[in-house]
């Protein structure tokens, strides 16, 4: 996912319309410093913690684009911007290991567990791009803290991935699955692949087994949760682990998730 053999910097090129959008969002957006600062700011200030919020979403999707953008059209200008973010970030990481934006006292509800994934999200993808060694460490070594943390807290004999959020049977808190896959990949520490399975074991959700039910032929619009990000997200998640374990039943099933996408829903 994050090591993209299809893109490598500044290997693919377009003209046109297509061009001139990727350059106006690196010029007014991307290298935008006021907006990293607000995006880290939140896990500063926790104000998630009030109302269940998802600000903390915003770094890690801003910085996946902004590394793919860097990847199609290397600029470094763009990259000290986004250097200078995640090392930011890195700064919020508290005694415990935890980069969130919820205090301790609130963590784990709402949207706590889809935020901390998407850390872990943009701090891997910019790792891919990082050309410092010392900091791509430094990376490695909070997002393992990170990740332990939330392991030493979320699991079968612990508190359930799906009692995380009261939002889609806790289907977005389970998309947390395809990071944990990633850094098992970058550590082959085992207790990454062990979060992973137990994920794979509750299949997704809380009100309904997704793996179960497209094995049963069921179609996405018939699941008892339909959100159709969260859902695609997990099932990369899926993808991921059959990556690293090569267990074909998990190929197939990604594969009969995506044919029965594919023949059952539109979407205007």
């Amino acid at each position: 996912m994050y090591k993209s053999e299809l893109l490598k910097s500044g290997s693919e090129s377009f003209n046109g319309k297509e061009n001139d959008n990727v350059l106006f969002i690196i010029e007014k957006q991307l290298k935008d410093e006021k907006l990293w600062k607000k995006f880290v700011n939140v896990f500063l200030t926790k104000e998630d913690s009030e109302g269940n919020g998802w600000r903390g979403e915003y770094f890690g999707k801003m910085m996946r684009g902004a590394c793919l953008a860097y990847k199609y059209l290397p600029d470094e200008n763009l990259y000290a911007v986004l250097e200078s973010a995640v090392k930011k970030l890195l700064t919020t990481q508290d005694e415990a290991g935890r980069i969130t934006t919820y205090t301790p006292e609130s963590e784990f509800n709402g949207w706590d567990m889809w935020c901390r994934k998407y850390v872990l999200v943009g701090c891997l993808y910019f790792s891919d791009i990082c050309k410092d060694n010392e900091l791509k460490k430094d990376i490695l070594n909070a997002l393992m803290r990170h990740a332990d943390y939330i392991a030493s807290k979320i699991g079968a004999d612990k508190k359930p991935i799906t009692k995380t959020s009261y939002i889609y049977g806790g289907l977005n808190s389970c998309t947390i699955l395809e990071p944990f896959v990633e850094l098992y990949k970058l550590t082959g520490k085992k207790e990454y692949l062990d979060f992973a399975e137990y994920i794979i074991s509750v299949g997704g959700c809380e009100t309904g087994n997704l793996i179960e039910l497209v094995k049963e032929g069921k179609y996405p619009y018939t699941f008892p949760e339909v959100k159709a990000y969260e859902m695609m997200s997990f099932f990369e998640g899926v993808l991921a682990y059959y990556e690293v374990t090569g267990k074909e039943e998990y190929l197939d099933v990604v594969e009969k998730f995506m044919r029965s996408v594919r023949e059952s829903d539109v979407t205007i």
